[in-house]
């Protein structure tokens, strides 16, 4: 049987939830890989035999593997391999929901925690998410997202809120999801004290440089380029991984994936994942927001016909006019 690797963000773990659930296994089957590793590593730390690789991208791999992702593929199937994608749909979809076409019989409600940490509320609007309660995926998103950012977070023990429950009301009552809330209020304390860290501006480029053992550039990222729009905004974390300056873009307009592929030919990072960013070549850089319409703290679309929403990237209870 397949291996399950999972990537750690929401849609990761909700469609890693939706393949455990169907093959009657636990939170503990799952290969969650560590920080600063990825699948397409040669040392990477995957059992032998097959492999079900969600929502890591689409990237060579020298051994048989199911993909399943919705990034911009960077590579063909090859032999005894099998890619199911969501990249090119007339609408956007996340891999959580692509994994409900796989498992027709999964919940809507797991569909729809991996769909809203991707898409905000627009997910909603997917057929694969018709019925999940939106309160109750709207507050469990940010807590299921909160444990990759730290350095050692309780990513199992939010896998195993989604893979042991039912119901995302069920899985708020769970005890474990104290854990998860501290592990929100820890990372999003750094964060707060990064934003009030200026960018340097260069031309078409602002760059904001800082040091947290925690991974919030991605977030610095995307509220920056809405600020500083239509320019690329590149967030650089020192201290993300021991040795190295972990970074993120976003905005502009054009092909990011293309412009640090281009830029970093050599680089093994994740150039195809993350919301807003280089997984996607045609970019969001130009779209514009009313404030009414974005969280104000990470500039995340939200629904504008609401009067109050939870933020699905970073927690914030927003009030919508």
């Amino acid at each position: 049987m397949a291996a399950v690797v999972p990537h750690t963000d929401a849609d990761g773990l909700a469609a890693g939830a939706i393949a455990l659930r169907a093959r009657g296994e636990g939170a503990d089957a799952a290969v969650l890989l560590g920080r600063g590793r990825n699948p397409w590593q040669p040392d990477a730390p995957l059992p032998p035999g097959l492999l079900t690789i969600l929502d890591w991208g689409v990237r060579p791999l020298d051994r048989p593997a199911l993909f399943v992702d919705h990034h911009a593929p960077e590579a063909a199937a090859g032999p005894g391999q099998l890619v199911v994608s969501g990249y090119d749909a007339t609408t956007e979809i996340s891999t959580a929901a692509l994994m409900r076409r796989v498992v027709p019989e999964a919940s809507a409600w797991l569909a729809a925690v991996g769909a809203v940490g991707d898409l905000g509320d627009r997910a909603f609007e997917l057929p694969e998410c018709a019925g999940a309660p939106k309160t109750a995926v709207r507050k469990l998103v940010p807590l299921i997202n909160a444990p990759r950012r730290l350095p050692d977070g309780p990513v199992r023990a939010a896998l195993a809120l989604l893979v042991e429950h039912d119901d995302p009301r069920q899985a708020l009552w769970d005890p474990r999801v104290a854990l998860l809330e501290a592990s929100r209020q820890e990372w999003r304390a750094a964060y707060d004290a990064v934003m009030k860290i200026g960018p340097t501006v260069r031309g078409a480029v602002a760059l904001i440089r800082f040091s947290a053992p925690y991974q919030i550039h991605p977030l610095v990222a995307q509220a920056w380029s809405r600020r500083l729009a239509p320019r690329v905004v590149l967030a650089a974390n020192d201290d993300y991984l021991s040795g190295l300056i972990s970074f993120a873009a976003r905005g502009g307009i054009g092909d990011l994936r293309r412009l640090l592929r281009d830029a970093l030919p050599e680089a093994q990072g994740e150039f195809a994942h993350g919301q807003y960013a280089d997984g996607y070549p045609e970019q969001w850089g130009d779209k514009r927001f009313t404030q009414h319409g974005s969280c104000p703290t990470c500039y995340t679309e939200l629904s504008s016909y609401m009067k109050c929403a939870i933020c699905p990237i970073c927690g914030t209870r927003v009030t919508l006019t």
